[in-house]
Formats: structure tokens, C-alpha cells, sequence
């Protein structure tokens, strides 16, 4: 049996434009496998985010709405009844600050990345700050797309970050879902041709209209990366897809 569930790692706003976006993850269980896709935040965030923020200089960019420790992986996780140490394996999107937080706290799964993010020193995380290293455990490198477990397409999506990855998941029921992750934030970034603040925007701009192309031809429900309309509408875990 296969099927999705949507973690809710809080909520971030931008200053820029005063959008209020969720973080999102992401299990999916095939087979024997249980995958989390992301982590969220690091926990400090859930500690104390303003002072947070302020250190490590992600204040200049926006805030933390909501985090709480009930937005951590492991109380998400809780809620499908799992535990860390349940997760086979760890699908990085990308190697950024809401999205590999919690990297240290996985290092019995096998993690998913792409090739060219993993050739990094460490992690992107925000700005210069570095603070957390590539854990010493199994990785499995993305360099192409690669069906790497039933009715599962992890996707090689480069230019948000260098080795940007986005999912396919084929569902019975549900039908085809395309998480984008980064590679499409929210749809109006097609249209606005909003790929500027990319590492790579014209492999960035790339990679998007190819994602759409994707769900055009297999007639997929695309879940964009930080979209807010679309964020209060998902079912969140306990909840699944399937």
C-alpha cells in the first residue's frame, strides 16, 4: 500500500511581502519502507525563535510564526503513530534552514539527496551560517530522475539549489501528487518568472516549466512548496492520502 502524509512544521513569514507561508513535510509509506521527506526548523527555533533568528541572521529575511515543539518531526511524526527511528529513509529536497533542521536527529535512514547538494562542505542552511555537518551514515545520490521505490519518482529539479530533488507519487486512489518543494514555491512564480533569488535561476526557471510539462502529462495534483492558499487546504497528518 502506498500512501502520503503532510507534517506541519509551523509557519514562517517573509518581510519582502508580508506572505505567510507553511512549512511543510512530508511521509510516505510503500512497502517496508516509511520515507520522511524534510525536517522543518532546527529545535532551537521551537525554543526560542526571535533569538534564534537573530543569531544566526535569518531575521533579515523573515520570522517565525508558529513552531512549537508539537511542529517538530517527532511529535509529527507522533501522530502517525511513528517514531524517528521508524523512518527507513530521509529525502532532502534541499539542503535549506526550514528544510534540514532536523538532519542530525535521522542518521540511522538512509538519505535521499541530490549529488551536486551533497558535493557541499555542509549543508546550505541560511546565509553563511553552517551549523550543522553531513551526518557519517548511508546516502543514496540523485543525479537523474529515479523511480526508487514503487509508484515513487524521486525527481532531479536543479537551480533553486544545486542539487534540488522534487517527488512524484503515484496514489491509487488520490491519483498522481507532484510535490514540487522549492523547485515551485507557489504557482505565481511561473507567471511572475520569479526565479531571480535562485543559486541558479536559469536552471531554476528550467526545472519549473519542466515540473509543470510532468504534471500536465501525468494529469498530477501538484503541492507547491510554500504556497499559502494552497497550505490551509492540505490534510494534515493524522490524516492521510492515499
Amino acid at each position: 500500500m502506498l500512501r502520503l502524509a503532510v507534517l506541519d512544521y509551523g509557519l514562517f513569514q517573509v518581510h519582502q511581502n508580508g506572505r505567510v507561508i507553511g512549512i511543510p513535510g512530508f511521509v510516505i509509506q510503500t512497502g517496508s519502507s516509511t520515507i520522511l521527506v524534510d525536517t522543518g526548523f532546527p529545535p532551537w527555533y521551537a525554543t526560542d525563535s526571535e533569538a534564534s533568528g537573530r543569531a544566526e541572521g535569518l531575521d533579515a529575511f523573515g520570522r517565525v510564526l508558529q513552531l512549537t515543539p508539537e511542529n517538530l518531526p517527532p511529535a509529527q511524526l507522533a501522530r502517525l503513530g511513528l517514531a524517528p527511528s521508524d523512518i527507513t529513509h530521509l529525502v532532502l529536497t534541499h539542503t535549506h534552514i526550514d528544510h534540514v533542521g532536523h538532519l542530525p536527529d535521522f542518521v540511522t535512514a538512509e538519505i535521499v539527496v541530490g549529488r551536486a547538494e551533497r558535493g557541499l562542505p555542509q549543508p546550505l542552511y541560511w546565509g553563511d551560517v553552517r551549523p550543522i555537518d553531513w551526518p557519517d551514515t548511508a546516502y543514496q545520490l540523485v543525479g537523474s530522475d529515479r523511480e526508487l521505490w514503487p509508484g515513487v519518482t524521486v525527481l532531479h529539479t536543479p537551480g533553486h539549489t544545486p542539487g534540488h530533488l522534487s517527488l512524484l507519487v503515484r496514489l491509487s486512489h488520490t491519483g498522481p501528487i507532484l510535490l514540487t518543494a522549492d523547485a515551485i514555491s507557489r504557482p505565481d512564480e511561473l507567471a511572475e518568472d520569479s526565479f531571480n533569488g535562485a543559486w541558479n535561476p536559469a536552471q531554476a526557471r528550467a526545472s519549473a516549466h519542466r515540473l509543470m510539462n510532468i504534471a500536465q502529462t501525468e494529469r498530477a495534483w501538484v503541492v507547491y512548496g510554500h504556497d499559502p492558499a494552497q497550505w490551509s487546504q492540505l490534510r494534515k497528518a493524522p490524516a492521510w492520502y492515499e
